[in-house]
C-alpha cells in the first residue's frame, strides 16, 4: 500500500499499502517558523513529534486518509494479536522489526497446526480497552466481521487469499481464537496481516452500543474517533489541524507500559521548519523530512538520522487503459526517459538506492532474474517513439501528491529529463486525497508515488497494484496471464523458497517487464529523524516511529 494519504468511499482494493477511503483532509495549521512550538522538553517522559498533518481516521474499514503520522498514531492507539519482534539494528540506538519472527501482543502466544492450516491464538487475560472493557474472543470475531463486511472496508482485498470467509475464524472459548487458511502457503500472509493495521482489534462492547440500521458496524460513528482500541496510549486532547496530545495508559493489562508517557504531535507544514525544530531542540521527532535536510542533520551530534533503507519504493504507475500510455511503445520509451541517477543522487541526495522490483530483494528465495534495469537514454526513447510513428513530443500529465516535497521535486526532475526524450510533461501537484482519488478512478495518465507494502509476502505485494478494481491499481491493470502466473506462485507450498522465488519472478517479469504497467525507480531511506536523547529508533514495515518502545534521557 502506498504510504501517502489515500481516499475512497466505495469498497476498494486488494492491498493496503495504499488502498484508501473517503477522502478526509485535515485543516492544516501552517507554521512558518519554530517560534510557536512549545518550550524545549526537560522531562524524559514527554516527546514532541512534528509532522506535516495529523491523522484523522484510523482504520482500514472506514473512511480514512493516510497522512504522514497515520501509522504512528494508529500504532499508539490500537494493538494487534501479534507483532514482529524488535531486534538490535546495525546503527547505534536503533532497533529493527524481524519481519519473519512474530511475537504476541494481545495474544500471549499462538500455535500452528502440523498441517500448517490452523493458527490458534491464546488471548491475554485482563487486557482492557480505553473504555475499560476486557478483551475477549468476541472482540476479535466482531472486529473481523466489521473489517470483512463494512461497505467502506478495504480489508477483504488486503487480506486475500489468506482470509476470504468469516467461517475461517472461530472462537472455542472466551480467550481463544482460531484462524484457518486454505493452503499452508497462505500462513505467512495471514500472520503478516494480523501483525499490522489490518489486524488491529476493536472494543466491540463499546462499538456495538452505537450500531444502527444505517450504520450496522458503527463505522460512521467511529469515523474520526480515537477511543475504541486496546493500544498503549489514549488521546488526551486534539486541536484540529494543529496538535494532538497522547498519554500512556497504565490500565492496559499488557505486558509492558511505555516509559514515554506523553506524546505531543504538532503540525509544522514546512519540512525545513520541522528539521529546524529538531535541530534546535524544540522537537524530539521529525517526520516527512527532505533528504537535503537529513543530510545536514547527519552532521549534528544532537540528532540521529536513520541510515537503513526504508521498506518502500519510489515508483510510477502508467495508465494502460487510456491516454498516451495505452500504447506499450510509449510506455517502453518512457522507461529510458527518466534520469534515475538525477533522482537518486540529486533529488534524494544519495539517500536511496536503485530499485527495479516491488519485492523485498533480501527475502529468502527471492529471484530477480530477468527484471529490466532501466537507465536514462533519451536517444533510445526517441528512437522507440519514432519507430512507433510519433514524430513530435508526447504530452503527459504526471500526478503527484503535494504533501511530499521530495516527490514533487522528483516529478520536476523527471519532467526535465523527459523533454529531451520525447515527452512534454505537465506536473500535476495536488492534495494527497485528490491524487489518490484520481488514481483510483483511472483519471491519471501517470502517477508518481512513494509507499510500502506492510506485509512482505510476495503474493500480497504483487497483488497491491495489479488486482482489477483495486483502489491501488492506478494503472488500471487487468491481465489474465499475469493473474494465472500469480495464482501459480501463490500455490507454492512455501513461498520463501527458491521454488517460490522463481514462480513470483515469472509474474513480476510479466507485469514490469513485458507490459510495463509500472516503473520502479528507487528505494529511499527513512524520512524521519530523532533527537539523540531518544534511544531505540524503530525500523518498521509501516515506516512508523514507535515511541512506545523507545526511551528518552
Amino acid at each position: 500500500m502506498f504510504s501517502s494519504s489515500r481516499s475512497r468511499n466505495t469498497r476498494p482494493s486488494y492491498r493496503r499499502l495504499l488502498a484508501a477511503a473517503a477522502a478526509v483532509t485535515a485543516t492544516v495549521l501552517v507554521l512558518t517558523g519554530c517560534s510557536n512550538l512549545a518550550p524545549k522538553q526537560t522531562t524524559g517522559k514527554t516527546v514532541v513529534e512534528v509532522l506535516p498533518a495529523l491523522a484523522t481516521q484510523l482504520s482500514f474499514d472506514t473512511s480514512f486518509a493516510l497522512t504522514a503520522g497515520y501509522f504512528d498514531t494508529g500504532d499508539y492507539l490500537f494493538n494487534d494479536l501479534i507483532t514482529q519482534k524488535y531486534v538490535a539494528g546495525d546503527q547505534k540506538d536503533t532497533q529493527d522489526q524481524d519481519i519473519y519472527n512474530f511475537t504476541g501482543v494481545l495474544a500471549k502466544s499462538y500455535t500452528k497446526s502440523e498441517d500448517g492450516l490452523t493458527y490458534t491464538f491464546n488471548l491475554r487475560h485482563g487486557v482492557k480497552s480505553q473504555r475499560g472493557n476486557e478483551l475477549t474472543s468476541e472482540d476479535v470475531l466482531w472486529s473481523f466481521e466489521r473489517k470483512m463486511k463494512a461497505a467502506t472496508s478495504i480489508v477483504p482485498y488486503v487480506i486475500t487469499p489468506a482470509l476470504t470467509d468469516l467461517k475461517q475464524i472461530t472462537a472455542p472459548d472466551k480467550y481463544t481464537v482460531k484462524f484457518t487458511v486454505a493452503k499452508a502457503a497462505y500462513g505467512f500472509t495471514l500472520l503478516s496481516n494480523l501483525s499490522d493495521i489490518v489486524g488491529q482489534i476493536y472494543d466491540s462492547t463499546f462499538l456495538k452500543k452505537h450500531v444502527t440500521k444505517d450504520d450496522p458496524y458503527a463505522t460512521k460513528f467511529s469515523s474520526g474517533r480515537f477511543d475504541f482500541g486496546f493500544g498503549a496510549y489514549k488521546v488526551a486532547s486534539v486541536t484540529e489541524g494543529s496538535e494532538m496530545v497522547l498519554e500512556a495508559r497504565t490500565d492496559t493489562g499488557l505486558a509492558n507500559t511505555p516509559t514515554i508517557t506523553k506524546i505531543i504531535q504538532r503540525v509544522v507544514a514546512d519540512a525545513g521548519n520541522r528539521a529546524t525544530a529538531l535541530k534546535n531542540g524544540d522537537a524530539d521527532v521529525a517526520l516527512g523530512l527532505l533528504p537535503a535536510d537529513q543530510a545536514s542533520l547527519e552532521k549534528d551530534s544532537g540528532v540521529l538520522v536513520p541510515k537503513k533503507a526504508r521498506n518502500g519504493y519510489v515508483a510510477i504507475q502508467l495508465n494502460v487503459k487510456t491516454g498516451p500510455f495505452k500504447d506499450i511503445a510509449v510506455r517502453k520509451a518512457f522507461t529510458t526517459a527518466i534520469d534515475y541517477g538525477q533522482v537518486i543522487d540529486g533529488v534524494l541526495q544519495g539517500r536511496a538506492t536503485k530499485k527495479n522490483t516491488m519485492l523485498d530483494s533480501g527475502a529468502p528465495g527471492y529471484d530477480g532474474s530477468g527484471l529490466p534495469d532501466y537507465s536514462y537514454d533519451a536517444a533510445t526513447s526517441k528512437k522507440v517513439l519514432k519507430a512507433a510513428g510519433y514524430t513530435t513530443n508526447i504530452p503527459v500529465t504526471l500526478t503527484v501528491a503535494n504533501d511530499n516535497q521530495a516527490m514533487v521535486d522528483t516529478a520536476v526532475a523527471i519532467k526535465s529529463s523527459a523533454e529531451a526524450a520525447g515527452f512534454d510533461i505537465t506536473v500535476d501537484s495536488v492534495p494527497t486525497a485528490q491524487a489518490q482519488e484520481r488514481g483510483t478512478k483511472g483519471q491519471t495518465e501517470a502517477s508518481l508515488f512513494t509507499g510500502e507494502a506492510l506485509a512482505l509476502s510476495q503474493g500480497y505485494q504483487l497483488g497491491l497494484q495489479t488486482t482489477p478494481g483495486s483502489s491501488s491499481n492506478y494503472s488500471q491493470y487487468d491481465d489474465p496471464t499475469f493473474a494465472k502466473l500469480l495464482a501459480t506462485a501463490n500455490d507454492v507450498p512455501d513461498p520463501l523458497t527458491d521454488e517460490g522465488g522463481k514462480a513470483y519472478n515469472a509474474a513480476e517479469k510479466r507485469w514490469l517487464g513485458d507490459q510495463i504497467a509500472a516503473i520502479y525507480i528507487a528505494q529511499p531511506a527513512s524520512d524521519s529523524a530523532v533527537s539523540s536523547k531518544l534511544h531505540g529508533w524503530t525500523w518498521r514495515l509501516d515506516h512508523a516511529v514507535d515511541l512506545s518502545v523507545m526511551t528518552k534521557d
